[in-house]
């Protein structure tokens, strides 16, 4: 029982930065733009994140600034592929490039180090005490976790309901489905897509400072080593609803966890971290033959 209540425990602190990544790819699969740029805007978030909450001391501007500075690559994002027609995969690749280029030559620049940053006066993000919940097995894991843990969670039921029992859901479903049938009936489909693109940057923001303040109070190069590829992976396993990324991401965030309880046991280190890409390919392979299987069995009924 106790075993389960420290693996339910990290998972949960594992948790924040893939699914609000994920949750940021699959509005944009839902506005019909795939978004490879989920990890540099991530990482973009965790170094912002950093550097905001230095100079100011406050967790909750540093979360909000790394929230903006993901939707800032959002806005360049959503010009480059919807007003100039660039080819959506080449711009995300390039913002991966260009937040990992900018991040290592500001840390350079800014505080003369290289590799990582870390300082006493970085603020971390709080943690909530569920003191109810303290004497209870197992749900006792959901105390004292850091506040973007219960705010992805939350997001999770807000984009569940927002997309499936509003009309701006719907609108923003039917533009992934058919944009000129909805532009035909009055609404602004390109607006949908900036908005949805932008919000998009924004989660990913938002998990990028997770990894910096939520598990940690420093910044290190390349820090999200993935998760942004972890994140559409489980985006992709969840068929692009919130409640089904959630899930995915629940599954690769258990991988985590159980890498870092066998980094402790004496396992070698180099085919412990292989675990959650493991996962990952072997969760990507499930997902397609899944889909060849069903088309199969579609052609061979028509």
């Amino acid at each position: 029982m106790e075993y389960l209540e420290v693996l339910l425990q990290t998972t949960l602190r594992n948790l924040p930065p893939v699914l609000l990544a994920g949750l940021g790819g699959m509005l944009a699969n839902r506005v019909g733009v795939l978004n490879l740029g989920l990890e540099g805007m991530m990482l973009m978030g965790s170094f912002v994140g950093v550097i905001t909450s230095f100079y100011t001391h406050s967790a909750l501007l540093a979360i909000l600034a790394a929230g903006l500075s993901g939707a800032v690559l959002g806005v360049i994002f959503a010009v480059l592929t919807l007003r100039f027609r660039a080819n959506a995969t080449v711009v995300g690749v390039s913002i991966n490039m260009l937040a990992l280029g900018l991040t290592t030559y500001l840390l350079s620049v800014m505080f003369g180090v290289r590799g990582s940053f870390s300082d006493t006066s970085i603020a971390a993000i709080p943690k909530i005490d569920l003191g109810f919940l303290a004497n209870i097995p197992i749900l006792n894991a959901f105390n004292g976790q850091a506040v973007t843990v219960y705010l992805a969670l939350l997001i999770v039921v807000l984009a569940q309901y927002v997309l499936y029992k509003t009309p701006l859901g719907l609108r923003v479903r039917a533009t992934g489905f058919h944009k000129m049938a909805v532009t035909t009936a009055g609404v602004n489909s390109d607006g949908i897509q900036y908005g949805a693109l932008i919000l998009s940057g924004f989660l990913c923001g938002l998990g990028g400072v997770h990894l910096s303040l939520g598990q940690l109070t420093m910044f290190t190069e390349n820090m999200t080593s993935g998760r942004g590829f972890i994140a559409m992976a489980a985006t992709i396993f969840g068929k692009n609803t919130p409640v089904g990324t959630l899930l995915g991401s629940l599954l690769f965030s258990v991988a985590d966890a159980v890498t870092r309880k066998a980094q402790t046991s004496g396992f070698p280190s180099m085919l412990v971290d292989m675990i959650p890409y493991l996962v990952t390919v072997i969760t990507l392979w499930v997902v397609a033959a899944n889909a060849l299987r069903k088309s199969r069995k579609a052609v061979t009924n028509g």
